[in-house]
């Protein structure tokens, strides 16, 4: 059950120094330093791993040896992403390129101002993805948690500036989300919204990934049926050392939010053999391994 907090684990002071280190040093300088860190937070991430290994254990073809590898190539590049993350908004992000698949559809809808949900997951780098749709001529809107803190948030705001699009954050027991939302799909924008995380006590979609059963969030999947609007799914996975492949779905009409999250599973697996070592997901996901 992929059930979290809604919480950032990251600290204020952390991101700080990585800031720091990027704008003096640039991005391959802080690769090297960050294997460092990476293989301290590894040695003593016993959850994170435990939740990996069970998760790769449904994944096909993955035998316990290559699981042990793809989970430490897993942390280094969560740490990569990390950096790219924050270069990228800091302007110091030039030798971050991008390949593209799909590129074309959103472009489409962006030119005709029609409104877009656009669904992605923890695989890859979504922060790039986000960010790499402000070059379209459309007002872009971000769905998330707001579980981080207000001190992590002023820094981020202090040291990278405003983000590329707009945060729409969903609050407990607060509907202005929902509000939001639908105005931004009324105004003809784009809604960015991950469908592989839910806080516990949200209704959910039962479905199976790799034959497993799993739970998927209700409201990332209702939002693209309820609001009558085309929905398609959108990822950046790194494909070499500075370079991300972004891909983008034809954009479906879809009457119910189980037919959506059905076809977003097939995406998904598709992504995740193609990618395991990019899962960033480290909440327990399918449902027989849903203990903390």
């Amino acid at each position: 059950m992929s059930s979290w907090k809604g919480k950032s684990k990251g600290t204020p002071l952390g991101y700080k120094i990585f800031i720091r280190i990027i704008q003096l040093f640039g991005v391959g300088f802080t690769y090297r330093i960050l294997r460092f860190v990476v293989f301290y937070y590894y040695l003593f991430a016993t959850t994170p791993k435990r939740n990996l290994r069970l998760f790769y254990s449904k994944v096909p073809g993955l035998n316990s040896a290559k699981i042990s590898r793809i989970i430490r190539r897993n942390f280094n590049l969560l740490g990569e992403s990390l950096v790219d993350r924050f270069a990228f908004l800091i302007g110091k992000g030039d030798k971050i390129t991008y390949t593209e698949e799909g590129e074309k559809y959103l472009r489409d809808f962006a030119e005709r101002k029609q409104p877009l949900i656009l669904i992605s997951a923890h695989i890859g780098n979504w922060e790039i993805a986000g960010n790499l749709l402000k070059k379209l001529d459309a007002k872009v809107n971000v769905v998330m948690f707001d579980g981080e803190s207000e001190k992590l948030k002023k820094l981020l705001k202090n040291e990278v500036g405003e983000s590329h699009f707009n945060i729409i954050s969903i609050k407990p027991n607060d509907l202005s989300h929902i509000y939001q939302i639908n105005n931004a799909i009324k105004s003809g924008e784009m809604v960015c919204i991950h469908g592989d995380r839910f806080i516990e006590g949200a209704k959910t979609i039962p479905t199976k990934l790799f034959g497993q059963p799993i739970d998927l969030p209700y409201g990332s999947f209702q939002i693209a049926s309820r609001l009558k609007a085309h929905h398609c799914f959108i990822f950046a996975v790194k494909d070499g050392k500075y370079n991300y492949h972004f891909t983008s779905t034809q954009p479906e009409l879809l009457n119910r939010p189980e037919q959506v999250a059905e076809k977003y599973v097939e995406v998904l697996e598709e992504k995740i053999k193609a990618n395991p070592e990019q899962w960033f997901n480290y909440f327990p996901f399918f449902k027989e391994n849903a203990s903390q």
